[in-house]
């Protein structure tokens, strides 16, 4: 069960991670949802079946009312509108997408806009306006908004200024071929994604690894900056890990 928390520190899977069916979770959880029992042990949630087909209002309300406390919920953008050739995407999907997740509202943490390899740094135009359809909305307000990249050819100051101009986050990832090796400072928030040290989501990472990276996120959250940390090592030890990492970061919080 959720313990010590760290303020400004929101952990958890991509998607619901859970070990066992149902009846393997406590007694007192066997007529709850399985999301319910998920918030009782992380208080973040990073949802990717949004990417594949957009949810309905209805589904992002009654997500918010199956969790507690400060539960944060990280979306991903749908692919219909990141994945298209050359980033070409429609803005009233975009209208439609937000104004759906509203419905998740108090709950909303980060909006993941997540970019294919096929989708470089030429495209910088098309990121730049999707960015701007998606802070003209009624309810970009409430969402931090992080970008992911898998071409590293984007790592450049160029790209860092146009992230911090609509106020959005570079996503910290570990795929190997993509691997971010900066950071941006004008979101206030960093979001990490640990997607398995292959990058097939499988796997576990080592303690040794994990206290680097909390490490990080001691650091960022003491400079004043919220932390989401999710693993998508999913066919793995994401579970395990997500823990474990919580554990390490919230040790070094209240002994500091």
């Amino acid at each position: 069960m959720l313990e010590l928390q760290t303020p400004g520190f929101y952990y958890g899977t991509s998607n619901i991670t859970l070990p066992g069916n149902k009846q393997s979770f406590p007694v007192q959880f066997h007529h709850k949802t399985r999301l319910h029992y998920y918030s009782t042990l992380f208080n973040s949630l990073e949802v990717n079946s949004s990417f594949y087909k957009v949810p309905m209002s209805r589904t992002f309300a009654k997500w918010a009312s199956e969790v507690d406390g400060d539960f944060r919920f990280t979306i991903k953008l749908w692919k219909g509108i990141t994945h298209n050739k050359g980033l070409i995407f429609e803005h009233e999907d975009v209208l439609k997408f937000l104004d759906s997740a509203a419905f998740i509202e108090p709950r909303q943490g980060c909006l993941l806009v997540q970019l294919p390899k096929s989708t470089g740094k030429q495209y910088a135009a098309q990121l730049r306006e999707l960015l701007a359809a998606i802070r003209a909305h009624r309810s970009a307000f409430a969402w931090k908004i992080a970008v992911e990249l898998r071409d590293p050819l984007w790592y450049t100051a160029s790209t860092m200024k146009l992230l911090d101009k609509y106020e959005a986050s570079l996503v910290q990832h570990d795929m190997p071929a993509s691997q971010t090796n900066m950071i941006n400072t004008a979101a206030g928030f960093v979001l990490l994604r640990f997607h398995g040290e292959k990058g097939d989501y499988r796997g576990s990472y080592s303690n040794e690894h994990l206290q680097r990276r909390a490490n990080e996120v001691f650091n960022w959250l003491q400079q004043g900056k919220e932390v989401y940390a999710y693993f998508n090592n999913t066919i793995g030890s994401a579970y395990e890990n997500a823990l474990t990492f919580a554990g390490m970061v919230g040790k070094m919080y209240h002994s500091s």
